[in-house]
């Protein structure tokens, strides 16, 4: 059985996926810096998922907070960060021809 705490964990990493590929695409698409970008996504979107899951081993109170915290970041900052990071790194690995 899926939890709410599952599918806001899921919800956390491909929101962070789509933030991440956007920015490939704004630092000029092609398959090497949307593969990039889907894999930093990945990788970052998996690293906040496993600590917001770390945090939830709590009380019920924090547990609370915590979900209201997890539904706010899906919505603005993890698509946002993702698209930061990606467009920049990208940029820097792979500048435009």
């Amino acid at each position: 059985m899926v939890s709410l705490w599952d599918l806001l964990s899921l919800l956390l990493v491909a929101s962070t996926v789509g933030g991440t590929l956007g920015g490939a695409m704004s630092a000029g698409g092609g398959f090497a810096r949307l593969g990039l970008g889907f894999l930093l996504g990945l990788g970052l979107g998996v690293l906040l998922a496993v600590g917001l899951r770390r945090l939830g081993s709590g009380s019920p109170h924090r547990l609370r907070w915590l979900y209201v915290a997890a539904a706010v970041w899906v919505i603005l900052p993890g698509p946002l960060l993702g698209h930061w990071m990606a467009h920049g790194l990208l940029r820097l690995v792979l500048p435009a021809p």
